[in-house]
Formats: C-alpha cells, structure tokens, sequence
C-alpha cells in the first residue's frame, strides 16, 4: 500500500507525505478529470492494470483504488 500511494503522489505531483490510503480523492488539490487520467494511467504503467473511468469515479479514498487495483490483478492471475 506505501508504494501506491507513493507512486500516486508523485504521478499527482503531491507530498507523499500529504496522502494517506484514508485520504478522500476529492480533498487531493487539482483532483479533476486530468488527475483521474493521469491515475488511470499510472495504475496502467506501474500494476498492469486497466480500470475504467467509472470504476474510478466509484472510489472515494486512496484505499478504495489499491482495493480495485488489487482485485483486477488477481482476477487477472486467475
């Protein structure tokens, strides 16, 4: 979960310092459609792992989004 949430910090261009898995996604600053992109594709990059926009919008923290990422890739392995 720490290296999530750091790579997510340094693809938004935040402290790594300022998120936390309990952190919501609307309290992150410039959290808008560019960040859900930019999210998105960083989850691509670093887990191999596509999630639509929806399934985003869906999630409320930081934690939600590793669970996603998390659940995809194992369904993937399977």
């Amino acid at each position: 979960m720490e290296a999530f949430v750091e790579h997510l910090a340094e693809a938004l261009e935040q402290s790594p310092d300022n998120l936390s898995p309990e952190t919501k996604l609307r309290d992150i600053p410039n959290w808008d459609s560019l960040a859900i992109l930019t999210t998105l594709s960083m989850v691509d990059e670093q887990y191999d792992v596509t999630l639509s926009g929806p399934e985003l919008q869906h999630c409320e923290t930081i934690g939600d989004v590793y669970a996603k990422v998390r659940a995809a890739s194992r369904a993937e392995e399977a």
